[in-house]
């Protein structure tokens, strides 16, 4: 599976289903060129978006909790805000998908979804904020000269 790229919006429908991007839905797929596709949605523990991930990405990043002592505060604090919130859905014939009301509602949005890329998982953002969080990380990454680590393109 390659990174999810690039920001797009979609309005929702009067049905509350709004398109995954295309070039999201073909990620989604695995290189299966028609059919549904089935994501988890969950609210974001540090941002005000809605985080999709592909369903064996988040069992992937999930299997890391079997490295925990299972009734352990740790575990239960990390399982709890990981999984308690999360829900799977799976999209229509036409790529559409229903946001669940409640985590639409967390994260203000109404009408339209700001869809941005995010390497191995995707946000659905209010397209307002998804312009400050784009803003803000810019400004950031220019305050505090974060890179990524030396030795990237040997």
């Amino acid at each position: 599976m390659d990174a999810f790229m690039g920001s797009y919006e979609n309005r929702l429908d009067a049905k509350g289903r709004v398109s995954v991007p295309a070039a999201f839905r073909a990620q989604l797929r695995d290189g299966a060129a028609e059919g549904a596709v089935s994501l988890v949605l969950r609210p974001s523990h540090n941002l005000k978006c809605i985080e999709a991930w592909p369903v064996k990405r988040f069992h992937a990043l999930t299997a890391a909790l079997n490295n925990k002592a299972l009734f352990s505060p740790e575990y239960t604090a990390l399982a709890t805000s990981i999984f308690a919130r999360a829900i799977t859905v799976e999209s229509d014939r036409e790529g559409r998908i229903v946001i669940p009301e409640r985590l639409a509602k967390r994260v203000d949005i109404t009408g339209t979804v700001s869809f941005m890329g995010m390497g191995p998982h995707f946000a659905l953002w209010e397209p307002e904020l998804a312009e400050r969080h784009l803003d803000d990380a810019d400004a950031k990454m220019c305050e505090h000269e974060f890179s990524l680590p030396p030795g990237v393109f040997q």
